[in-house]
């Protein structure tokens, strides 16, 4: 198989099997297929009962696929393929093909692929019967589309022209905090400002009739950030019964964050947050909860003293805590959960106010004896901390 094919069978299995563009589709009822100009092949969705996707990706050189096409619509067919490659969006045909159910007509159109390193022809097909008039109900859809297609980074939600969510990708939920799907799909928009804040307005102005929105506005989260989201909701064949809206948007350059959870995972030790005055973990890294054995349920509920170190030992780094109010790291021996004793040098410090007593511990691994602080200033800084008097 050429490495083109691959590319464009990549493309396929990226774009396709997003939630929100199959309910897209699913709900304007059209098929998606795709044409690799370079080996000279298309790709297209077969429904697939087998598959967990409910399709299966199939392909064909372009010369047997013309052989499905009545004779007189062949030229249409590559005439579709060729304005796209050449204009970046074709115009609207209708073609005759010969499928398993027999003899069926179809409006195509097709878009190119913008920023593809080889072009690449993405396109719809509407099944239609052959003395229906005319539409240009396709290239409507496909414009939206291929716009939805290309954003499946950014945070996209799909509601139909009543006002009702069909589908919210992944990213928008984390965009506008919003812990389960279930907490807005199959609502009307209009009824979930506590969800969706100012978009409501947004969505409810295209929805009766207003120009194309556009623009930027400040969503209040649930922890109280706020987030500057820039967006776009653009309609899809609003006036026919499946029509709707989608909406595309993402965090302004302003707004760009980084989760501290995302941050404390990449950390290739293990980190802990633990409240001092009840010994309880709050949290713990991903390598915390791996090399020490923590289960996600005992996060909240163990304590240090539980099993990781002694009561004493615990008692010491509290004191040195609210003496200094942090520690460069001593050596002290801890247990994991899974029954392993090593030494750590644990480095600590306050998370905010002393008063709050809330610390954050860093595990590195250690060697009793041997490790040591190369730092003259340190080793004595760290002989002034085990001579001081903790009673």
């Amino acid at each position: 198989m050429s490495s083109s094919i691959n590319l464009l069978l990549r493309s396929m299995r990226q774009l396709v099997p997003n939630p929100e563009t199959s309910a897209i589709l699913a709900s304007v009822g059209v098929s998606y297929w795709a044409y690799d100009p370079i080996a000279e092949e298309i790709c297209w969705q077969q429904l697939d009962a087998d598959s967990f996707r409910g399709y299966r990706v199939a392909k064909l050189a372009i010369k047997r696929a013309l052989d499905h096409y009545a004779p007189a619509d062949r030229r249409r067919f590559l005439q579709v393929i060729s304005d796209a490659v050449e204009h970046g969006f074709s115009t609207p045909a209708r073609v005759t093909m010969t499928t398993e159910l027999g003899q069926r007509s179809y409006d195509l159109a097709a878009a190119r692929i913008i920023g593809k390193t080889s072009p690449l022809v993405i396109g719809l097909m509407k099944e239609c019967q052959p003395e229906a008039s005319a539409s240009n109900e396709l290239p409507n859809i496909l414009q939206t589309l291929s716009n939805a297609f290309a954003v499946t980074s950014s945070a996209v939600l799909v509601a139909d022209r009543n006002g009702v969510v069909r589908s919210a990708n992944r990213q928008f939920l984390k965009l506008f905090s919003i812990s389960d799907s279930k907490q807005i799909v199959g609502r009307d928009v209009r009824t979930i400002p506590n969800h969706l804040g100012k978009l409501v307005a947004a969505i409810g102005n295209l929805l009766a009739g207003h120009a194309v929105a556009a623009g930027s506005l400040k969503h209040v989260r649930k922890d109280g950030t706020t987030a500057e989201i820039v967006f776009q909701i653009n309609p899809f064949a609003i006036d026919l019964p499946f029509g709707g809206v989608i909406f595309v948007g993402e965090l302004s350059s302003d707004s760009l964050e980084i989760d501290a959870a995302e941050v404390l995972d990449a950390v290739p030790t293990p980190i802990l947050v633990a409240d001092l005055n009840s010994r309880r973990i709050k949290y713990a890294n991903k390598v915390g909860r791996g090399e020490l054995g923590l289960s996600a349920t005992q996060i909240g509920t163990e304590r240090l003293t539980d099993k990781l170190m002694s009561a004493a030992d615990v008692r010491d780094l509290s004191l040195v805590l609210d003496n200094v109010g942090w520690d460069a790291g001593r050596v002290w021996q801890i247990e994991s959960y899974v029954g392993l004793k090593r030494h750590y040098r644990i480095r600590s410090c306050f998370i905010g106010e002393a008063a709050s007593r809330q610390v954050i511990l860093e595990f590195l691994p250690a060697r009793a004896g041997k490790d040591t602080p190369a730092n003259e200033k340190a080793q004595n800084f760290f002989s002034r901390l085990l001579e001081m008097s903790f009673r």
